[in-house]
């Protein structure tokens, strides 16, 4: 398939996302509630280190919760995401068979596959502690590499949450998965990715333009940084709503191939571009 095609596929699938989450925009409830949550859970991990600062620099004890602290960070931070992306993804998925979102449904359908996410979690909080040692290193090759593998990681892991809600697989089948999942799609996912930023990027412009005019010319960072993070949570907030979206929308073509009326679009657009092209995956639905 070309590129050109591939682009339009993701352009029109970025699109209908937007109308989804315009018609249903409870779907955002779920990243709220993982802010929410990730910021109680900072709080609350943070507060052993009010005590570590009054110890001396280099203190064993020191040394040792501080390592404690950043691994439960990564590691709570990260199955807090998955767990509300996977009610995300859930609710999604019932919003595309015509019905409309729930919270509680959400959360219960995360909840039933909680200990699958715990492990993608743990799995994601190493590769990313691992990531940011090498990152902040000195190497500038190591800095390269790290990036590299980052945005590899991101792109061929980007199906693990509808694999392990729909398909509740082993540790080894969830990566299988979403790595076929994003050879079938790939072209489309990377570029909806960067749309789906893009559009959380100009939403928040109205908070940013002038708070950046305040903070940085007027000089006056008591009125301009709470308008960069009012536009900073307006960006994460439609970013994460339609990167869920999108996922399981590009997840639920994959895998059953078949055509929710709302998405109706994208599927025919999906067809027309890979008509000229064999499928990678041919089989599917639900376990």
């Amino acid at each position: 398939m070309r590129l050109i095609e591939r682009f339009k596929t993701a352009v029109t699938l970025v699109k209908h996302s937007v109308g989804v989450m315009r018609s249903h925009p409870r779907l955002a409830l779920f990243p709220v509630l993982s802010g929410v949550f990730g910021l109680l859970f900072l709080g609350l991990v943070m507060t052993p280190m009010f005590g570590v600062l009054s110890l001396e620099a280099g203190d064993s004890t020191t040394v040792v919760v501080g390592i404690a602290v950043i691994g439960a960070l990564y590691l709570g931070t990260a199955f807090i995401t998955s767990f509300f992306t996977a009610a995300l993804v859930h609710q999604t998925r019932a919003v595309l068979g015509g019905e409309e979102p729930d919270l509680r449904k959400g959360i219960d359908g995360a909840w039933a596959v909680k200990g699958p996410l715990f492990v993608w979690a743990l799995i994601s909080a190493t590769v990313g502690i691992i990531l940011d040692a090498i990152s902040e290193s000195d190497s500038m090759v190591g800095q390269i590499l790290a990036a590299v593998f980052g945005i590899a990681w991101t792109l061929m892991t980007f199906f693990v949450i509808p694999v392990i809600v729909f398909e509740k697989p082993s540790i080894r089948e969830m990566f299988e998965r979403s790595a076929g999942l994003f050879k079938d799609t790939f072209g489309e996912t990377p570029i909806s990715l960067a749309g789906v930023s893009f559009i959380g990027l100009i939403a928040a412009l109205p908070a940013l333009v002038p708070g950046a005019y305040l903070l940085f010319v007027a000089e006056q960072p008591l009125l301009g940084i709470p308008l960069f993070v009012v536009g900073a949570l307006i960006a994460q907030l439609l970013s994460s709503t339609l990167r869920g979206i999108v996922k399981t929308s590009l997840y639920f073509y994959a895998t059953e191939e078949q055509r929710p009326d709302e998405f109706d679009g994208i599927f025919d657009q999906l067809d027309q571009n890979r008509s000229s092209t064999p499928r990678g995956m041919t089989g599917g639905g639900f376990q």
